[in-house]
């Protein structure tokens, strides 16, 4: 008998308590829990999508996954494939987990980069560099015990990273049950939103009442983006794996399960309060009328971490500019070219118009100078966003919301000074998520390390030096994406839980249920799901106009979009070398859209990032068809 199903003998309800709760510690990639308050705080109700698929996912795992994989012996996803299948479809459902698990370890490491160097005051590069190295030596050498006790440690501390502000931003609201208070809040939101509007603070193309449905997703989008987000979720591997591992019967994975959604709807139903409070504390400084030149200094951390803008800048674009100015870049033109490697400084710099880049130059070359006293935040607050202002039309100078953009990532950064927390108490309160993003990266190598393999995770900890180069090859992967330092965090685990969903529900949802399944079934159903998956989020984000091309009638594409993507693709070809490449440039906008319109590219209107809706019945029909189609597998 292992340690841990002596542990759960002796004491059931405690083992399942502690395992629901390790569990829940690995359920969600922080990348987007942490990002779920600034989700709802942007779009109010629709967003709540994002909750409502995690959670589902993790009641997917507990009841329907895990203990299947449980049942067949195995300790993770690629072993109970081989098991059930044999060697092909576990290196195909290997290939699936590979292609999941890196976009989303390399977003947990982004997380842990951003946070430490706006929270902690360190170096970006450098503590990516320390999470990969602490993730791959937990991952390689810290028994499932031991993790585990990380695991729930790290998952207090996030919980504390969201209540302590919670409570905190209320009190200031006069409130001190904010759950209980929180009708009165969404009140209270509604007042200033019709206050916002009516003073003309606001930017429709970034401003959703809080408490409309179906502004920003329709009915189809939240299908879409809740079946991803579930299916998804509910082949995790580390959450799999976790449950999994408490004393292999499905009786016992199950009640884990069930502690592990029980903890995870704990945290989710925080996240709307505390946007909801956020917001309040927000819009406030909206209606008072606050002067750019004195920002609330709970602006100062997000705009230094580049996850806020005003007017298009952000403290950490006029930072990136005077590194470059360092490196001896002339011009705006060298600028742009130094800034390629940092894909949110780059995106903010293209969007500038000339006058605003040699402004934003001028202040660069004033704070790279050696002689220079002045802050990069001082230097911001006078130089930069008296012209940013200016050049938007915000005559007045003040802040509002169509000035203001708060990644969804942004808000969290912001809680701590929302609350009135001073900088000592922000660096300890969001160490809680520094804790639990590195308990998921770590989670996250260890699926590398058991990968395609017949080893639990006791096992390749035991033979961790086998597995060394293989896991440090991945993390070096994963730590060099993470440089680039992608603005779009959310899309990037959407996406990755999207291609797991496709790719690896309908084999172990029905595949390892239903006897009849075959080996061909189950590989047909992981590379047509995940296939189709695949190309529809590829192909929309890197191929944009030739996706609508080929899809044109599938698109949700008005006449008059079609239309226009016509002409410029009229001009495209007919123009010469110079106008040409801003017409192909313009036309691959057009198809692929932006954050606040949505492209040509798609079918029926579905996000690139929620191709699940596409890839999950397509693999269970596979699954279904190309069993019926073979021979019967001998019965043990």
């Amino acid at each position: 008998m292992t340690e841990t199903a002596a542990a759960h003998a002796a004491h059931p309800t405690d083992a399942h308590v502690r395992g629901g709760l390790a569990a829940a510690a690995r359920a969600v990639p922080v990348a987007l829990l942490a990002s779920l308050p600034g989700l709802v705080f942007l779009a109010g109700f629709d967003h709540l999508a994002y909750g409502l698929g995690l959670l589902a996912g993790v009641v997917l795992a507990g009841l329907l996954i895990a203990p299947h994989v449980a049942q067949s012996g195995a300790a993770t996803l690629s072993e109970a494939l081989r098991k059930r299948f044999g060697t092909i479809a576990s290196i195909a459902g290997t290939a699936v987990i590979v292609l999941v698990t890196l976009p989303l370890l390399t977003a947990e490491l982004t997380v842990i980069g951003i946070v430490a160097e706006s929270g902690l005051g360190g170096s970006y590069v450098a503590a990516v560099l320390v999470a990969v190295a602490v993730s791959a030596a937990v991952a390689l050498f810290a028994s499932e015990r031991v993790f585990g006790w990380m695991a729930i440690g790290a998952l207090m501390l996030f919980a504390a990273s969201l209540l302590v502000p919670l409570v905190l931003i209320s009190a200031k609201t006069g409130v001190l049950t904010p759950h209980v208070a929180y009708g009165e809040t969404l009140s209270a939101i509604g007042v200033m939103e019709e206050r916002l509007v009516e003073g003309g603070l606001v930017d429709f193309d970034t401003f959703s009442m809080h408490t409309a449905p179906f502004l920003r997703l329709s009915g189809l989008d939240l299908v879409a983006l809740i079946l991803s987000l579930a299916l998804g979720t509910a082949v995790l591997p580390p959450v799999i794996s976790a449950l999994a591992a408490d004393g292999r019967r499905p009786a016992a994975v199950r009640f884990a399960g069930a502690w592990s959604a029980f903890f995870v709807m704990l945290l989710l139903i925080t996240v709307p309060v505390l946007a909801a409070y956020a917001k309040h504390e927000i819009y406030g400084a909206m209606i008072r009328e606050t002067p750019l030149a004195h920002l609330p200094s709970w602006l100062e951390a997000p705009l230094r971490a580049g996850v806020a803008r005003i007017h298009g800048t952000s403290v950490y674009l006029l930072s990136a500019v005077a590194d470059a100015v360092r490196a001896g870049t002339p011009d705006a033109t060298a600028v742009s070219a130094y800034l390629s490697t940092d894909a949110t400084a780059a995106a903010q710099w293209s969007t500038l118009d000339d006058a605003m880049r040699e402004t934003m130059l001028g202040a660069a070359r004033t704070l790279a100078s050696d002689t220079s006293t002045a802050s990069a935040w001082h230097l911001y607050l006078t130089a930069v966003l008296p012209v940013a202002a200016a050049a938007a039309g915000n005559d007045t100078a003040m802040l509002t919301q169509a000035a203001l953009v708060v990644e969804p990532v942004g808000l969290m950064l912001a809680l701590p000074g929302l609350a009135g927390i001073p900088a000592w108490g922000a660096g300890l309160l969001l160490s809680g998520v520094l804790a639990l993003a590195l308990v998921m990266a770590s989670a996250l190598l260890g699926t590398f390390a058991t990968a395609g393999s017949s080893l639990d995770r006791e096992a390749a900890t035991r033979q961790g030096w086998r597995t060394l180069a293989p896991v440090l090859a991945i993390a070096a992967f994963a730590a060099g994406a993470a440089t680039i330092r992608s603005a779009d965090l959310v899309a990037i685990v959407v996406a990755a839980l999207s291609l797991a969903a496709a790719g690896l529900f309908p084999v172990m949802a029905l595949g390892l249920a239903w006897k009849r399944a075959t080996a061909a079934g189950a590989v047909a159903a992981i590379l047509l799901g995940g296939g189709v998956t695949l190309y529809y989020d590829v192909g929309i984000q890197v191929f944009p106009a030739a996706f609508y091309r080929t899809w044109a009638p599938l698109s949700n594409a008005g006449e008059f979009a079609a239309e226009e993507f016509t002409r410029l693709e009229t001009e495209a070809r007919d123009a010469e070398e110079g106008a040409r490449t801003a017409a192909e440039t313009a036309l691959e906008e057009l198809a692929r859209g932006t954050p606040t319109r949505r492209g040509l590219a798609n079918w029926f209107g579905i996000d690139s990032a929620s191709g699940a809706i596409f890839g999950v019945p397509l693999g269970i029909l596979a699954l279904v068809l190309v069993s019926l189609l073979t021979r019967r597998p001998r019965q043990p």
